[in-house]
């Protein structure tokens, strides 16, 4: 109760900067931290850790510096602190300056450490504690988003200007209107040249375009969710699994580590109601959860491409022996299946 009436939303303002300037396969992790502040704070933690770790990999990996692929956090960003200069160039002499910065950039990471070791061993998800733990508050989780944003900020605005590039002013353009757009429409032609709708309608008319986003719905990611109802399961590339709906129509959405958006028509999958078993009657969120508690995991495979093809041919060799239920047993409250 108290975390809710402290914040109603949490924005990610520097690394949502990053992103727009071309760490775009972070956005599904900023998403995913963002929501998971207010509606799961324990899994905030390992997120705000994994987004630093992401950042400080992309920025070794542009500037040609080896890493090992198991270095831990820590040994990442000194690694990243050491080789990307954190004043400017005409004040590269300025080695106090440079030793506070560093301290100052330093003590967030501590911050950030520190308050992910708290959750461990006092958290719910603590590692190996025997007996009930009490649960991090909202607000430590917001510590840790903090601390991991402001470090993503800082670390891609002070890699990209030390290497020369200006920072890009973000298109304005939204991944997910665009794929609508495109799914909806065909292309147009101009002077005999075809361009997807979303290029167009952007280009010459951004207040309509603007109004194609406000009407379009999006559910929270629910991949989180799948990944504890079917462990092991999902593959592992995917960062967002939710539904959109547009114009009485309910698409599944999905996003890769690659910052790739897909949108598949769920009409296709029969059910009661309006013969749609992903109603665009109900709300993105409610055909969220029917994925995750509603869907027979059969059904999955045979419709969404979630699952990795080992985790599908299990799935179809149980459904197969009758033996599915044993697998992966049905949620007690769980609505009608497919």
């Amino acid at each position: 109760m108290a975390d809710a009436e402290i914040v109603d939303a949490f924005v990610m303002h520097g690394a949502r900067a990053a992103a727009a300037n071309g760490m775009t396969h972070i956005t599904a992790q900023i998403t995913a931290l963002e929501r998971a502040v207010l509606e799961n704070p324990g899994l905030a933690f390992d997120l705000a850790k994994f987004i630093v770790e992401s950042t400080c990999k992309t920025i070794l990996n542009e500037r040609n510096i080896g890493f090992d692929k198991n270095d831990n956090l820590p040994r990442l960003f000194k690694a990243v602190t050491t080789n990307v200069p954190m004043l400017p160039k005409e004040a590269g002499g300025e080695s106090e300056a440079r030793r506070k910065l560093l301290q100052t950039l330093n003590g967030l990471h501590t911050a950030l450490e520190g308050v992910c070791q708290l959750r461990n061993s006092c958290g719910f998800t603590s590692h190996g504690a025997e007996g009930e733990r009490p649960a991090m508050e909202g607000v430590q989780a917001i510590l840790a988003a903090q601390a991991a944003d402001t470090i993503v900020g800082f670390l891609f605005s002070a890699h990209r200007v030390q290497r020369g590039e200006a920072p890009q002013k973000s298109s304005g353009h939204d991944l997910t209107i665009d794929k609508v757009l495109d799914n909806v429409y065909e292309p147009v032609l101009i002077a005999g040249q075809p361009y997807a709708v979303s290029e167009a309608l952007f280009a010459i008319d951004r207040e309509a375009y603007l109004a194609v986003a406000a009407t379009v719905e999006e559910s929270r990611n629910v991949l989180t969710d799948l990944s504890m109802r079917y462990p092991g399961c999902l593959r592992p590339e995917l960062r967002e699994i939710s539904f959109v709906h547009y114009s009485n129509a309910a698409y599944l959405k999905t996003s890769n580590d690659k910052g790739q958006v897909i949108l598949e028509d769920t009409s296709f999958v029969s059910g009661d109601e309006d013969g749609l078993f992903f109603s665009p009657s109900h709300s993105p969120d409610e055909n969220a959860g029917v994925l995750v508690h509603g869907f027979h995991p059969y059904s999955i495979i045979n419709c969404f491409d979630l699952f990795t093809n080992e985790a599908a041919e299990r799935i179809a060799q149980a459904h197969e022996a009758g033996t599915l239920d044993l697998l992966f047993p049905p949620p007690a409250s769980s609505g009608g299946s497919q």
